[in-house]
Parts: C-alpha cells; sequence; structure tokens
C-alpha cells in the first residue's frame, strides 16, 4: 500500500477556514506538510483556530477577489516557505435565477468563484517556476459545472468556468512540472449547504446512486490524490467526487 507522505512540502489552501477547505488543511498537515491557510479574517471563528492548532498550519488573512492583495501574500508566503502545492478552494454559493439575479450578486460570484481563483493559479504557477521544482495545484469546481440546477445562475456559470480555467492552466504549466488538476464536489455537508431543509437534502440523497451525501474528508482524500506524486501524470481533469449523481437521471426503486 502507497501511504501519501508530504513531509518538507508547503501547502497553500484558499477557504480553508472551514468545510471542504478545513478538511483538506487537516489531510494535508497529517500527511506531512506544512500549510498555510489564506481567507478573509472574519471567516475564522475561535473554535476553528483552536481546531488547528498545529505547529504545521498558520493563518493570513487574504481576500481571492483583491489581485494585489493576492499578489502580496503569495510572494511573502513563496519567499518564507515556498509554495509547492495550491489547493484553491475558495468559494461563494448565491442563489439566483437568470432574472433574479441582479449585477451585485453576479459580480460577488464571479469575483471569488472565478477572479479569486485566476489570481491565486497564476500567483502559485509564478513562484512554483520561479522555484524550479514543479507543484501542484488543485482547485474545486462543483457538479454544478457539470449539471445546471435552477435558481442558480451565477453559481453554475462561475463553476462551469472553473472546470475549463483548471483544463487551460493545465496546458500552460503541464511543461514545467506543474500539474493542475481540480476535484468537484456533490452534495456534501458543510456550512455552505447547513441552510438546505431535511426535504431538499432527502430528495438529493434519493437522486444519487449511494444515496446520500458526502463528507468534506471524502473531498479531502480526493485533493490529497492530486497533491501527491501518485498523481505526477494527471493533467487538467476533475475528479468527480459526487456519489454517482452526475452518472445520469437515478430512479429509486424502478425495475426493468
Amino acid at each position: 500500500m502507497t501511504i501519501i507522505d508530504l513531509a518538507g512540502k508547503h501547502a497553500v489552501v484558499t477557504g480553508g477556514s472551514s468545510g471542504i477547505g478545513a478538511a483538506v488543511v487537516r489531510a494535508l498537515s497529517a500527511a506531512g506538510a506544512s500549510v498555510t491557510v489564506l481567507a478573509p479574517i472574519r471567516a475564522y471563528s475561535e473554535a476553528e483556530m483552536t481546531m488547528y492548532d498545529n505547529p504545521k498550519v498558520d493563518f493570513k488573512e487574504l481576500d481571492v477577489g483583491d489581485s494585489a492583495a493576492v499578489n502580496r501574500v503569495f510572494a511573502t508566503i513563496a519567499e518564507k516557505k515556498g509554495i509547492d502545492i495550491s489547493v484553491l478552494s475558495a468559494g461563494l454559493l448565491l442563489l439566483g435565477s437568470v432574472l433574479d439575479t441582479d449585477d451585485e450578486t453576479w459580480r460577488k460570484t464571479m469575483a471569488v468563484n472565478l477572479d479569486g481563483l485566476f489570481f491565486t493559479t497564476r500567483e502559485s504557477v509564478r513562484h512554483m517556476m520561479a522555484q524550479g521544482r514543479g507543484g501542484k495545484i488543485v482547485t474545486l469546481s462543483s457538479i454544478s459545472g457539470y449539471r445546471a440546477h435552477q435558481g442558480c445562475a451565477a453559481y453554475c456559470a462561475a463553476k462551469g468556468g472553473v472546470l475549463h480555467f483548471t483544463r487551460a492552466a493545465a496546458m500552460d504549466c503541464a511543461a514545467h512540472g506543474i500539474n493542475v488538476n481540480g476535484v468537484a464536489p456533490g452534495y456534501i455537508t458543510t456550512p455552505m449547504t447547513a441552510g438546505y431543509s431535511q426535504d431538499t437534502k432527502n430528495m438529493f440523497a434519493a437522486q444519487t446512486p449511494d444515496g446520500k451525501w458526502g463528507t468534506p474528508q471524502q473531498i479531502a482524500d480526493a485533493v490529497l490524490f492530486l497533491s501527491s506524486s501518485m498523481a505526477d501524470h494527471i493533467h487538467g481533469q476533475s475528479l468527480l467526487v459526487d456519489g454517482g449523481w452526475t452518472l445520469g437521471v437515478f430512479m429509486p426503486g424502478v425495475e426493468y
């Protein structure tokens, strides 16, 4: 059995203060990597800071939609610790149909999910190339990038963009020893989905072939694999971790 060992590696994780991002931080640090968590300072609660009471983990405040701030923070990290792994999981879900989505909702969604992804990927690549030892970049998309959801116009557009950006970035970076891949979660129990009613959760679970929602740890496991040397020959892929939800129309109880 191959055991993932990231000792000596330094990772940055955007959106690492809760949910999937927090699980990724725990997984990377457990595998031996040191980790810098990047998120707006308002995202950190005392409980979360206690959870990360780990000498391998530190925190920096960052609004990923601020290009100048991204440049400064990544330059500081690269100078002090280097950047071997970047997990770009910062995301924002704002609901609204095409008609209900106003300009502010659209721009906020794109600022985090696409602008922020572009800024942080660009700086990750810049510093990985300067270091000359390659690296791993993992983006976080969504099943909403594969199949549209009613009432999520901006989010679906953004996550579809994440998928194709991941492919384009992979083509630019492969020759430099930098693997750019992604993970596309399905329905996962996180603070982002906490507002769903139990009936809604049950409905989505019933539409999923394995019959249940996923956990942040299951997404973190996929990220950990793509962050490791086991993914050295994988470029531009987005790994669906969705219990089979995107396979097609699932009708439980129907017999043929």
